[in-house]
């Protein structure tokens, strides 16, 4: 059986000429042998909590057989909202945004944008269409500063962020090794990354429900826990910054609960 029909999927679409290429390049992949309208490449995930590999799909091609995207699981589009005719070269992706707007990530990378008029206008746009704006640099150095001391990331940074973040149907978890100091920083860094969603996917479950089933399990799974991280990121995007906070602590309490630790020792950190 062919690898590219049997790995799990990301479309990378340009309006910009190599800009795609660009962003496979940063993460770090494979070349295949593409299709007539695609280039693939493998991307092989290894973070500290699971391994996985994903088949990265790039085009600029607008008018591509989108019967070739289905299954997709995240799209990233990217695009120049400044130049020459700009929403017109977006209008002309509509079509395949529209075909794929089921995946779980879809993110809207452009260089950094100033504040002003085609800023609103892509922020509404990502909006109406569910997608998180992701912007390559900053305009704004006290932007950037506050970024760095809210741990928020940016640029390539947050996409691979983003990407591992999602339960792809092939990882394969980590043996967990015995409770360190290390871990427990590591712990704390998964609370950073989930206070950070901004998705926008969220439907009928309530995330008290989620909280409440997860916090309530004296003997919680880990990888049941992990696959949980996909329902919280659906439903944070409907909380407050100070409640999504919230939520986040108690997530890393389950996690270090899962991995055999104390919960007190996450509090004695604070």
């Amino acid at each position: 059986m062919d690898i590219e029909t049997i790995l799990p999927r990301v479309l990378i679409a340009s309006t910009v000429k190599d800009k795609a290429a660009d962003i496979v390049k940063s993460l770090g992949s494979e070349q295949l042998v593409g299709q007539s309208d695609t280039d693939n490449y493998i991307w092989n995930i290894d973070n500290k909590y699971y391994t996985a590999q994903i088949l990265l799909c790039t085009t600029e091609n607008p008018w591509t057989n989108i019967s070739l995207y289905e299954g997709i699981e995240a799209l990233i589009i990217y695009h120049d909202p400044q130049a020459e005719q700009a929403a017109q070269l977006l209008d002309d992706w509509m079509p395949l945004i529209n075909s794929i707007s089921e995946a779980e990530i879809l993110l809207f990378v452009c260089n950094a944008l100033p504040d002003g008029a085609i800023k609103d206008q892509v922020v509404e746009w990502c909006t109406l269409h569910k997608f998180e704006l992701v912007e390559f640099g900053s305009v704004d150095a006290k932007e950037v500063a506050d970024q760095e001391d809210e741990n928020e990331k940016h640029g390539i940074d947050r996409i691979i962020e983003a990407l591992h973040a999602h339960a792809w149907p092939n990882m394969a978890l980590k043996d967990q090794n015995p409770i360190t100091e290390k871990a427990s920083s590591d712990v704390n860094n998964v609370g950073e990354q989930l206070g950070n969603i901004r998705l926008a996917n969220a439907d009928t479950l309530h995330m008290d429900s989620i909280l409440d089933g997860i916090m309530g399990a004296e003997n919680t799974d880990f990888g049941e826990l992990f696959g949980q991280l996909m329902a919280m990121k659906e439903h944070a995007a409907s909380l407050p910054a100070n409640e999504r906070r919230i939520a986040a602590e108690q997530l890393v309490t389950a996690f270090w609960k899962a991995m055999g630790g104390d919960p007190s020792e996450i509090e004695e950190s604070d």
